[in-house]
């Protein structure tokens, strides 16, 4: 029997892929198989017929960063960038409610004069005026403030939740291998460090979503490495509500790469 077919025929029975067996199929299967897969291990988990959404507003509330992420088109030193006024924040929320919206994605960069008490206060005063979910701060924004403010990330993630904070996204993930993170983003945290971030999180009771930036110096194996990892805290903790998976966008950026466009997909979990 071909490998495929092999997979293939345990997918069917329900018996769960290994490393080896994703890279099989990353590397060999057909899309239309690939899909077809897909499609089976949804309806594992989701029988419903049912699709779900969220009205959000991704807010940058600075763009001052010293991470220098090479990928990164988005931040601007300390002389160059902003800090986003109270005014403005209230503004693109109540813009956001009068659209419909229940959500705001509260994100930035890892400012380096912005300690915990900057962060309690605008989750404060974002609940004081507005009923709506914040879904906010990456794992490497999280560990910065955690380092800057001489706390744990236990301590930070819970300070942070007292004042508002509901749920967090899983950006800064791009790929959880050292040898490529250190390349492509070498002042953010590393692998576990991410990992323990979500990890401390899930363990208060809060959910995440998980990314993954691809296409730009990984290579395949490195994308199943990514994937096992985030699977592997998801049988620990169950408190991934998402995986979104997003291309490498190379404009004005400092790596020149060329690999061949792929389409954006997220998976739900239950």
């Amino acid at each position: 029997m071909h490998p495929i077919d092999k997979i293939i025929k345990k997918t069917e029975e329900n018996l769960r892929l290994d490393g080896k067996e994703a890279l099989e199929l990353y590397r060999n299967a057909d899309l239309l198989t690939l899909g077809s897969l897909a499609n089976r291990k949804r309806f594992d988990f989701h029988p419903e017929k049912n699709v779900t959404y969220v009205v959000d507003r991704n807010i940058n509330y600075t763009n001052i960063c010293v991470s220098g992420c090479r990928f990164c088109a988005f931040y601007q030193p300390l002389e160059k960038g902003y800090v986003l006024s109270k005014k403005d924040l209230r503004e693109k929320i109540q813009e956001t409610l009068d659209l419909g919206g229940t959500q705001i994605l509260l994100q930035g960069g890892m400012h380096p004069d912005l300690k915990i008490d900057f962060y309690v206060d605008m989750l404060s005063f974002i609940k004081k005026k507005f009923d709506i979910h914040i879904h906010g701060f990456s794992p490497p924004e999280i560990d910065f403030i955690a380092k800057r403010s001489n706390l744990s990330v236990a301590e930070t993630i819970s300070i942070l939740k007292e004042a508002g904070l509901s749920s967090i996204p899983g950006g800064g993930a791009e790929i959880l291998c050292d040898d490529i993170r250190q390349t492509v983003s070498p002042n953010k945290c590393l692998s576990e460090e991410w990992l323990e971030v979500m990890r401390q999180a899930h363990l208060q009771g809060m959910r995440s979503s998980a990314t993954m930036m691809f296409g730009h110096l990984e290579q395949d194996f490195h994308i199943v490495s990514h994937l096992e990892k985030i699977r592997a805290l998801q049988d620990e903790t169950s408190g991934f509500t998402a995986f979104i998976p997003w291309t490498f966008q190379p404009g004005n950026t400092q790596i020149n790469v060329k690999k061949k466009p792929a389409s954006n997909i997220s998976r739900c979990w239950p």
